[in-house]
């Protein structure tokens, strides 16, 4: 099963969730490293990118109590309801007055059971995606150079699935659309490895119009 069709099974669950329960707004499916898979609604994909950096945000400061599993908003216009499947999110905003536990009652049943029969025809659709989400965070300093640093984990995956190629180069996209190609390298400073973060230098952040924080959209680029 390729990944298109995995995709179109999530989104057409999403899609029956939402007839049978019409309180829902939109909802959204987006793995650990911030991918979002499926989605159903009319969030615009800001929206769902800012609310998936806001949750990792969380996730990685609740690490020390033992993770976050679930997290729930209670707002005058709205609910947010974010709970873990398996080894991805499922995100639900509903209307105020949405009946939640039955919500969660349905959702808890239906989709972990579409994942499993996905699993089951096809155990590895979503392994490997050629693009990350990655958290931005400044290099500074007169020998930063114009490349940026990732985590070579990301590196040697990329690697693996382009027949082992090195990847030296890779395309930069922000949540407003801009986008620009650079060298990348491997982040060395240990206290930044494996948060997920993208090492950008100043100047190239200011071309980007992008800041510490935000999200970018990396892939490698094919040499």
């Amino acid at each position: 099963m390729s990944n298109d069709m995995y995709t179109t099974a999530l989104n057409d669950t999403l899609t029956e969730i939402k007839k049978i329960c019409p309180d829902i707004n939109y909802s959204f499916i987006f793995t650990k490293n911030g991918t979002i898979i499926a989605g159903n609604g009319e969030a615009a994909d800001t929206l769902m990118k800012k609310t998936v950096h806001s949750f990792q945000s969380l996730t990685e400061k609740a690490v020390v109590i033992g993770g976050l599993q679930t997290f729930s908003i209670n707002g005058e216009k709205g609910k947010l309801h974010i709970s873990r499947i398996n080894d991805m999110y499922l995100a639900v905003t509903t209307s105020p007055h949405a009946d939640t536990t039955y919500l969660h009652s349905v959702t808890n049943v239906i989709v972990p059971t579409v994942l499993k029969l996905l699993e089951n025809i096809a155990p590895t659709p979503l392994q490997f995606t050629s693009s990350q989400q990655l958290v931005v965070d400044t290099l500074t300093g007169f020998f930063t150079g114009d490349s940026v640093q990732i985590d070579d984990t990301h590196l040697k995956e990329w690697s693996q699935h382009l027949n082992g190629k090195n990847v030296n180069e890779v395309e930069l996209e922000t949540i407003g659309g801009k986008k620009t190609q650079c060298g990348v390298k491997k982040i060395n400073d240990p206290k930044r490895q494996g948060k997920e973060l993208i090492l950008i230098p100043e100047k190239t952040c200011r071309a980007l119009q992008t800041k510490k924080g935000e999200l970018v959209k990396v892939k490698p680029v094919a040499s």
